[in-house]
């Protein structure tokens, strides 16, 4: 345990500088979250959401389900990309007198921002936001501050805010075994270090009772108990949780094929491997943990454990364990996407399952489903239920005569209580659930939710002195993008640009980008609101290439190569109509082709459809409700497109208008019948295609290419 040297006036200068360009965040479309974020949320006291997706924090409202905002961490240099966010924490909100106090201290005024948000990098590095400014206070870099060689100190795991007399401090946890607690105001800097090696650490949590105390859990059972004195010293305690044999012997294992080596952290050396803790907010110096085969009841006081509860049988890996502000209960994440409720047996502590839920529906989701990275408990609802109930009891004393209590009131707590949670998933989504609970009369076995787990457990709730269901409907669902995006098509309407179905109407322009990503998706995104409207799961791998046909329809096509000894490719090409959300196939072959797909290129009208290949003739389709090929051009093109149709011209009188308007429509269908494509092929001449007379014209050789 050490003190750190402040961090260098260049640090800071730069993290300031970092805040440039905020106003562009806020039309920022986020990626999915990944593994490589480990599963880093947090839900703030206001209810803002915080997570990691990719190299930045996304900040969205889980009520409305909108994006707020989305916040890339800065590069450590001009040259390397912004590393994953790997830390997520919301700054506790300041008291009234602490902000009172801090208009008169000189450069505290960062302290007591109402949205300060941590984020920690796979760099190593720290960044304090000002959400809502949208910018970087602090970009604390451990690396300079021990003046070491960058990437020495290793990735940050996990992050976590402590009370102290001179504010609130930001603990952190570094590589595999280092704790570091930060100063984070106007003299940013490392207070104390702490290295816990050979253990790896594996998370942080503040004690909802003392804001002083924080503990640390390590993949082996290590449990390290913290608490800053007012002497710029730290009270230390160290604990050990004796861990089942099964994950003893699972992360020996990993340990000889270890993933990444030091210093990386714990979610990087074995992303397969989680121990999580939480402190319970009813019971004082009892805490939960969670390995990936046991549930752990452990009391700080005596270094004690209370009661272990097995992994079912059935059941996915634990991931993740969360306490009810309230209830007496536990949700636990299952690396499978099922949520696990358990309740305390009444007298004991000591927690039975009473429930199970899906957090990823089995209907409308792609086989395997994707994976559940990260889920959190809204606080700010139990802030209003503690509101309520304590109205209530204020009005029933006031109105009781006899001061007789309910024995039998404890029996009733569950009764219509509502609970509220947020889970994000690989696919870019996040999802709002609202369970409820309700006092059961006549059932005497555990409700399993959607599961068929029948031999879950053998505990009937009766035991436990009440009876209750749980119910999980899902309130709502902000997607995101999907997967990395490997193509762009921007409609392009013009004077000659009709609705999918036919006619001679100009289609409205439409504030619409279409996105191909890697896992074969088609992402229509509403550049006006910053939001992806629909998704269709069109193709089973990549797509290639992407174009609108008019502006309610989509081609596009992927295609994968052959692995036998005839080898060549197959291509696929598909119709998307963004009106109905059907996938039309065409072009369908039953062979593979031994040249793949190049690239589409389609009319202004939507009505024509260029298919070109690699070293093979450039194919002319015409998009009607069954497409069909007009021409096959096996010339050596080099680079060929669309001709811009030209004006209609307007009318010089209304009569004269009114009274040609039949031959002005003529004239504007044959307009759209002969729209034509210029094209140059390798010995440099030059040409226009005209499809409706299915002829070259317009040809001449340049000498000069």
């Amino acid at each position: 345990m050490m003190a750190a040297p402040a961090a260098s006036p260049a640090a800071r200068s730069r993290g300031n500088a970092a805040a440039g360009g905020g106003s562009a965040t806020s039309t920022m479309l986020p990626g999915p979250a990944s593994r490589g974020n480990g599963g880093c949320i947090d839900l703030s006291t206001s209810g803002l959401l915080a997570h990691g997706a990719g190299s930045s924090v996304v900040v969205s409202d889980p009520r409305s389900m909108q994006l707020v905002c989305v916040l890339p961490m800065p590069s450590s240099s001009a040259t390397s990309p912004a590393s994953f966010v790997t830390a997520v924490r919301w700054a506790p909100a300041a008291s009234a007198s602490s902000l009172a106090a801090a208009e008169d201290a000189a450069g505290a005024e960062d302290d007591h921002r109402p949205l300060r948000l941590a984020a920690g990098d796979r760099h190593g590095r720290v960044a304090v936001w000002d959400a809502r400014a949208r910018a970087v206070l602090r970009l604390l870099s451990l690396d300079e501050s021990r003046s070491v060689a960058p990437g020495t100190s290793g990735g940050v795991q996990d992050l976590c805010w402590i009370h102290h007399a001179s504010g609130w401090l930001l603990a952190s946890i570094h590589g595999p075994s280092l704790l570091c607690i930060w100063e984070t105001s106007n003299n940013p800097r490392v207070l104390w270090m702490f290295d816990a090696s050979p253990e790896y650490l594996s998370c942080l949590r503040r004690d909802p009772f003392d804001d002083r105390h924080l503990c640390a859990l390590g993949l082996k059972g290590f449990l390290l108990s913290a608490v800053p004195r007012h002497d710029s010293d730290i009270s230390l305690k160290e604990h050990r949780i004796v861990c089942g044999a099964g994950d003893v012997a699972e992360l020996q294992r990993l340990e000889k094929d270890i993933s990444a080596p030091a210093p990386a952290p714990a979610l990087a050396a074995f992303p397969l491997f989680a121990a999580r803790l939480c402190f319970s907010p009813l019971w004082r110096h009892i805490l939960y943990a969670v390995y990936p085969r046991e549930l752990v009841v452990f009391e700080l006081n005596y270094s004690t454990v209370l009661s272990v509860a097995t992994l079912p049988r059935g059941f996915g890996k634990f991931t993740d364990v969360m306490a009810d502000t309230d209830l007496d209960l536990l949700y636990c994440t299952h690396a499978d996407g099922k949520l696990s409720i358990w309740k305390r047996k009444e007298g004991e502590q000591v927690h039975l399952l009473h429930a199970v839920e899906e957090l990823m529906p089995s209907i409308g989701t792609v086989v395997p489903p994707p994976a559940v990275l990260a889920t959190t408990i809204w606080q700010s609802e139990s802030i209003f239920r503690n509101i309520d109930k304590q109205s209530q009891d204020l009005a029933h004393m006031q109105s009781s005569q006899s001061m007789i209590f309910d024995t039998k009131s404890n029996q009733n707590m569950y009764q219509g209580t509502m609970t509220y949670l947020t889970s994000i998933s690989e696919d870019g989504k996040i999802w709002s659930w609202h369970l409820t609970f309700d006092k059961s009369v006549s059932s005497k076995k555990i409700n399993l939710g959607t599961s068929n787990h029948s031999d879950a457990g053998t505990s009937n709730p009766r035991s436990n002195g009440l009876d209750f269901t749980i119910k999980i409907n899902l309130m709502g669902q902000l997607h995101l993008l999907s997967s990395t995006v490997t193509t762009l098509a921007v409609p392009s309407p013009s004077l000659l640009a009709t609705v999918a179905r036919g006619g001679n109407n100009p289609a409205p322009a439409v504030p619409l980008v279409a996105l191909g990503t890697q896992n074969g998706t088609i992402e229509v995104v509403d550049v006006l609101a910053n939001a992806v409207s629909v998704s269709f799961a069109v193709h089973s791998s990549t797509v290639r290439g992407l174009r609108w046909l008019g502006n309610s329809r989509l081609a596009s096509f992927s295609y994968n190569q052959v692995s036998d000894k005839s080898g060549g490719y197959n291509n696929k090409l598909v119709i998307t109509c963004l009106r109905s959300g059907l996938n039309r196939p065409f072009r369908v072959l039953q062979k593979p082709e031994r040249a793949a797909i190049r690239a589409l290129r389609a009319s202004s009208s939507g009505r024509y459809l260029l298919i070109m290949f690699r070293d093979a003739p450039v194919e002319v389709w015409a998009m009607t409700k069954n497409p069909i090929m007009l021409r096959s051009l096996a010339l050596p093109f080099t680079v060929l497109e669309w001709t811009l149709p030209a004006a209609p011209r307007p009318s010089q009188n209304a009569s004269k208008q009114s009274s040609t308007s039949k031959e002005g429509t003529a004239a504007e269908s044959s307009d759209e019948s002969s729209e034509s494509f210029a094209f140059a092929l390798v010995n440099g001449a030059l040409g226009v295609f005209e499809v409706h007379g299915r002829r070259i014209r317009d040809f001449r050789f340049d000498s000069q290419s």
